[in-house]
């Protein structure tokens, strides 16, 4: 009897559940997100629309290859249809008064997404004028002076094609770029931007950011003749120094420190600071000291 129970009990309890499962899920959605457009402004005499690359589906489950994803751009609700692999459209010159409109939807595996909120833009005159830019490297920054600031500037930095997002942008005559390092080339380019119109890019500029301002020299210096030759000095106020040249003579030596026990006295030594780019202080002469 008790076999029988123990044989017939999943039985039991799988009558006793059949009625309690939930309600099958629906499936899981095959078609992409829906693209979201960042900018669309008029460049020189052309539009030029971009939007974040599509990376989801639609329920947010990640795609498993967004790079297969392409774009559908609708122009003026449909007289125009683009199709496209990049995330931007740089469309054919608009006049000005001429309105456009355009939305854009993702493909990904022969399926399309809904498409985005359309957005117009009517065009203006180009703006033809370009900044007269001079740049030049300095001590960890670079300098960018406009002769002729009559509208905002915008700055590309170590950028390519589509120029859609400036690096920095400033009025007025003069910017600074703080943010390099020494020694390392940047290439600038810079337009005039009147809100959405946006004129002609000047030609690539390079600067290099160079410290080329020699250190102060050390001061108080003296050199100790005694039973061992010591010369001592007092640093340099410059912050930047990372070791000292200490010439003794016929032969140089260098120490990161602000002594030096010499091997033997010569009748002269002279101490110079030498900074982190290499750039070296005027000479010290010390004082000798019996």
């Amino acid at each position: 009897m008790k076999k029988f129970f123990l044989i017939t009990l999943p039985l039991l309890f799988s009558f006793s559940t059949c009625g309690h499962r939930g309600a099958p899920l629906p499936p899981l959605p095959k078609e992409p997100s829906t693209p979201e457009i960042t900018t669309l402004f008029q460049d020189f005499n052309r539009p030029i629309i971009s939007w974040k690359r599509v990376k989801t589906y639609r329920d947010g489950r990640k795609l498993p290859n967004p790079k297969r994803v392409r774009y559908l751009v609708n122009v003026n609700f449909g007289k125009e249809k683009v199709k496209t692999e990049k995330n931007y459209f740089l469309d054919k010159p608009i006049k000005a008064g001429e309105k456009r409109c355009y939305s854009v939807s993702a493909i990904y595996e022969g399926r399309g997404s809904s498409p985005s909120e359309p957005v117009c833009i009517v065009g203006k005159q180009p703006l033809h004028k370009v900044p007269k830019v001079q740049v030049k490297g300095a001590d960890s920054r670079v300098i960018i002076k406009v002769s002729n600031p009559e509208f905002t500037v915008e700055v590309f930095r170590n950028q390519k094609f589509p120029f859609l997002k400036p690096y920095a942008e400033f009025k007025g005559k003069k910017f600074i770029d703080n943010r390099v390092n020494n020694g390392k080339t940047y290439v600038y380019r810079f337009r005039f931007s009147k809100g959405k119109l946006k004129g002609k890019l000047t030609e690539p500029i390079p600067a290099t950011p160079e410290d080329r301002v020699p250190p102060l020299p050390p001061f108080h210096a003296y050199l100790i003749e005694g039973k061992i030759c010591t010369a001592v000095w007092d640093p340099s106020p410059s912050k930047d120094v990372i070791y000292y040249v200490v010439k003794a003579g016929n032969r140089t030596f260098m120490t990161s420190g602000i002594y030096l026990t010499l091997p033997e006295c010569p009748k002269k030594v002279e101490i110079r600071a030498v900074d982190k780019s290499g750039n070296r202080s005027k000479p010290v002469e010390a004082e000798v000291v019996k």
